[in-house]
């Protein structure tokens, strides 16, 4: 039986095991999507979007490695790492349909391995988040929607305060692709599973507001769990929904569960004056357009 650090170096059993594992963890994605649905008749009103945590192997660090994205200062929570995706626009409908009848170029559909009427309603909602996740990282990163093999599904993540759920899906990246960033992309960050197995990456991270020229979390009182990476000289600090999307990944395939942190054991993130609004002008009758004129 191999150590969970051989098994993330291991290109072919590993990637067996994650879509054995996510075979018996499904999503429930039809199930959540219907509860929504049925809050929604009520007057609620939700956000949905699917998202791609994409994994690919590094042979130069032989072992296995999620790829993120980096939002540029142009959108909101500038700075952060986060998977493609959005929201369902109905392009992705209609591609979803062809994903859910092996009629895509997606390779590995895995989904479509079920064959009764409950499970082909279920594949049906993965499918269109599959659809606008791969839409998403293609003009994100120009990532070809035929580099990608579909693996499974994670369980939705929600976002109470904002009434936002979010469906994540698990690719694998077959092989080099040609990067082509678009406004909403700073660059790509790679972090390799070993080091997320590992307690020191592991810390709390609070707010600071250059403005204020003090801390946020002492006017709030939280801190967040974060993973804090090293992309050459500079350190990435891993956190929020992505965080708990990856956290759910290693519990799930490799049985990992959250090290206990120091209370001490602190980051500080700088939170600019656009972190929520994003660094766009409105212009009248002209709709938005991004700073810098781009």
């Amino acid at each position: 039986m191999k150590d969970t650090e051989s098994m993330v170096s291991d290109r072919e059993d590993f990637r067996s095991m994650v879509i054995a594992r996510l075979h018996e963890h499904p999503g429930e994605f039809l199930k959540n999507h219907r509860y929504i649905k049925e809050r929604e008749r009520n007057g609620e009103r939700y956000q949905t979007s699917g998202v791609i945590l994409l994994l690919q192997f590094s042979e130069e660090r032989g072992q296995y490695e999620f790829v993120l994205t980096k939002r540029s200062h142009y959108v909101v929570q500038p700075g952060d790492l986060c998977c493609p995706g959005g929201h369902v626009s109905p392009h992705d409908k209609i591609h979803g349909f062809f994903i859910s009848r092996g009629l895509s170029p997606l390779t590995g559909s895995h989904i479509l391995r079920r064959g009764k009427k409950s499970e082909f309603d279920e594949i049906k909602v993965i499918a269109d988040y599959l659809s606008t996740a791969l839409r998403e990282a293609k003009e994100e990163t120009g990532l070809p929607l035929k580099s990608v093999e579909y693996l499974g599904s994670l369980p939705p993540y929600g976002l109470i305060s904002f009434n936002r759920v979010i469906y994540p899906l698990v690719g694998l990246v077959k092989g080099k692709w040609k990067r082509r960033l678009n406004w909403e992309v700073e660059k790509i960050v790679t972090i390799g599973l070993r080091e997320m197995l590992h307690p020191e990456h592991y810390f709390w991270m609070t707010f600071f507001d250059p403005a204020e020229n003090k801390k946020s979390s002492e006017i709030n009182g939280r801190n967040f769990p974060c993973f804090v990476s090293a992309d050459g000289d500079q350190k990435e600090i891993l956190w929020g929904a992505t965080f708990n999307i990856i956290q759910s990944f290693l519990r799930i395939v490799l049985n990992f569960t959250l090290p206990q942190i120091p209370p001490d054991k602190v980051v500080y993130k700088e939170i600019p004056e656009s972190y929520f609004t994003g660094n766009f002008q409105k212009l009248p009758r002209k709709g938005f357009r991004r700073y810098g004129g781009r």
